[in-house]
Order: structure tokens, then C-alpha cells, then sequence
């Protein structure tokens, strides 16, 4: 019988309703959210499936042991209890990544110290010689967690943010994250409309991040195949066996749902940002499904080869991409007017500043959700477009 192992997948704050619905739908059990992440249960090929599937979480850890660190040196005690020898080897590298509420160790630094000393002082004592420390690529990630001074310590199953996926040649100016603009088509109805062969339209698509999200989602593409390496590639327990399992079943997946999929088509009036995206998209794989073309948003129609309404998705520059206020004011209603003028029928949802940047479309919103990229809080707005008569 398998082991079951727990788990955290952090994601995102907003998206947790969303993750758990993912996590769930992977397999995982005992799945309870809390603030910017979700507890699961499983065997390790759940922690696998999470980490090859899920659009939205940051990273996957895989929880090893919990105790009380009321002090610096409960911490590296209860760190030494870990058999470290059985993760890395002693010739290999690790990296810490600490973080700390309401406790009494509230310096990362000076946490992620305790933790590292903890783990090579083991080794030291065992074999005489300890592994390295590397903070770009190490062998095992190991997190360290301390809330209300209880410490969780976990191996990182993703290493980098599971939110980069390997596509983007240049991020362009305030970029959306991936899995937020995968959050963004969920709400938008998109995983829906897409099983429908509906076409996909953003008039601002800056360096393509919604497009290529939204043709990965339509083509049953998981995430992790446009990965270049997971936190679990050196790891001593890493499953070669069950993790080959699943990314010979991503591929497959992948190679069936990819000639399904239809219309995908960006604009954008910087002609240096579109070039971005096509560099993107190329690396995705995705260059002779997605259009691109450059064209302000007061001359944006649905596409020529959209055979039916579908859905406009963007994320539309405000404040911090544009050059003030009054700019984003006056895109936000020149946005709406074309949205109301040519796609009736479709929906729509677009990610803005704030409220007030939304009221300037001009357009009743259907739903409205709070969505966080980065540390800015967004407002995402879903209409429906009414045909005109």
C-alpha cells in the first residue's frame, strides 16, 4: 500500500477555492484551504500530479516533520531529528527558504541559518563532510515554515515557482503570472467555452501570457511539460518510475487535445511587445495556432476565422503600465465602446486596477472578483455582450 504523505500547495492569495477545486479533482484527499495555500493527503504520485497539473499553485511541499521552535535552538534540534541523509547526499547541494508568522524567530535570514546548520552539521557528524549550499539550483529545496512557533519543515517538490513555465523569452512590463492568468480564464468560464471549440480574443494581450495559457488549457496541456527542471529531479526518494508515469500520460493527453484546438488571437498597439509574444508563443509551441497582429483597441473586431461568439479576455493596462491615470481612463472606455459596438454575443472579462478603472468600460458587470498578482490587488470583471438589435 502506498504511503500517504501531506502536503501544501501555496498559491496566490483569492485563489483558494479555486486550488482546492483543482487539488481535488487530481486525487487529493483531506484537501482544506487556508490563507495563500491548501493542506492535501496522498501518496507521492498526488504530490507529482500537483505539480505536473496544476495551473495555479506557486509551489508543492512535501511536509516531513512538525514541531515546537519557541527558540533558535528548538529550531536546530528539531531540525537534527530529520534523517537529512535519506533526501541529500552528502556531496550534493541545498538551499532553505524560510518564512515566520506571529513566532518568536522572526529574522529569515537568521531562521534559514538555524535550518542549514541543522542539516550539514548532521552530515558532518555522520561522514565528516557536509553537502554545499546553493541558492540558484540546489539539489533539495527545504522549507521551513514557524507559526505561532510551530515549525513545519518540507522538501520543495517544484524548486522554482511553479507559476514560470517556461515559455516566456522576455517577461515585457508588468507582466501577469502565469497562474494568475490561469485564474483568470477559470473565472472567465473559459475550460467551459474552450470544450465548446469557442475562439479566444485579447485585444491587449501584451507578451501573450492569457492567449498561451488559454490554448495550453484547451489542449489538455499540463503545465509542467513546459518545464525545464521540478525541485524533486535530485531528490534521494524521488519515484523515477511514477513520476515517468505521469508525464508519459501528460504527453499523451497532450498530443490528443492539441490539433482540437481553434481560434486564438491577440492585438496589442506596441509592436515591440508583440514581438515578445510571438517569441513566447514559439517556445510554447503554440506559434501556428496563435495570431498576432498590431491594432489599437478603438479598431478591435472579432476575428475573421471566429465561426461563433466566444470569449474577449485581457488584462488592460492601468496606472503602473501606462503613464498615469487619465491614459488608463480613457483606454478602459475606448476598450468598452468596442466591446459593446462589435461583439455582441460574446462574453468578456477583464482584469483591472480597480473598481473605478472598471466603471469607465461602461459595461454592467455579471461577477466580480478580487484577484492578486503579485503583491497588487486586481479587480476581475466578467460580462456578458448583448447582440444589438
Amino acid at each position: 500500500m502506498a504511503t500517504t504523505h501531506s502536503f501544501f500547495a501555496t498559491c496566490p492569495k483569492h485563489l483558494e477555492l479555486l486550488l482546492e477545486e483543482e487539488l481535488k479533482g487530481l486525487g487529493a484527499r483531506k484537501v482544506r484551504q487556508t490563507v495563500s495555500g491548501v493542506f492535501f493527503e496522498g501518496p507521492i504520485e498526488v504530490g507529482y500530479r500537483a505539480v505536473m497539473w496544476s495551473r495555479l499553485a506557486n509551489t508543492v511541499l512535501l511536509q516531513l516533520k512538525s514541531f515546537r521552535a519557541p527558540s533558535p535552538e528548538a529550531l536546530y534540534e528539531g531540525v537534527r531529528t530529520i534523517a537529512w541523509d535519506e533526501h541529500l547526499s552528502v556531496d550534493g547541494t541545498l538551499a532553505v527558504n524560510f518564512t515566520s508568522r506571529n513566532s518568536e524567530i522572526t529574522h529569515t535570514k537568521f531562521g534559514a541559518l538555524k535550518v542549514k546548520d541543522a542539516v550539514v552539521d548532521q552530515f558532518r557528524d555522520s561522514f565528516g563532510r557536509r553537502p554545499s549550499v546553493d541558492l540558484r539550483q540546489p539539489d533539495v529545496k527545504i522549507n521551513c515554515h514557524i507559526d505561532r512557533d510551530e515549525a513545519t519543515i518540507s522538501i520543495d517538490l517544484a524548486g522554482e515557482s511553479l507559476h514560470k513555465r517556461s515559455y516566456r523569452a522576455d517577461s515585457g512590463t508588468a507582466p501577469l503570472k502565469e497562474n494568475v492568468a490561469a485564474a483568470v480564464l477559470i473565472r472567465a468560464g473559459w475550460p467551459e467555452l474552450a470544450k465548446e471549440g469557442a475562439p479566444l480574443f485579447d485585444p491587449m494581450c501584451g507578451s501573450g501570457t492569457l492567449l498561451i495559457e488559454g490554448a495550453l488549457m484547451a489542449a489538455d496541456c499540463a503545465p509542467g511539460l513546459v518545464r525545464d527542471s521540478f525541485g524533486f529531479d535530485s531528490w534521494l526518494q524521488h519515484d523515477e518510475l511514477v513520476w515517468a508515469k505521469i508525464l508519459a500520460e501528460a504527453q499523451e493527453r497532450f498530443e490528443i487535445g492539441r490539433p482540437k484546438l481553434g481560434t486564438y488571437v491577440g492585438t496589442d498597439i506596441d509592436g515591440s511587445i508583440l514581438r515578445t509574444a510571438r517569441a513566447n508563443t514559439e517556445k510554447a509551441g503554440l506559434d501556428a495556432i496563435i495570431r498576432y497582429s498590431r491594432r489599437p483597441v478603438t479598431e478591435i473586431a472579432p476575428p475573421m476565422l471566429a465561426t461563433r461568439p466566444g470569449l474577449v479576455v485581457t488584462n488592460a493596462p492601468y496606472g503602473e503600465r501606462l503613464g498615469g491615470d487619465g491614459e488608463a481612463e480613457q483606454t478602459h472606455r475606448e476598450l468598452g465602446e468596442s466591446l459593446k459596438g462589435r461583439f455582441g454575443g460574446w462574453q468578456a472579462s477583464v482584469l483591472t486596477g480597480s473598481k473605478e478603472l472598471g466603471f469607465k468600460l461602461g459595461v454592467r458587470a455579471d461577477k466580480v472578483y478580487s484577484i492578486y498578482n503579485g503583491a497588487l490587488e486586481c479587480v476581475l470583471l466578467n460580462f456578458s455582450l448583448r447582440e444589438r438589435r
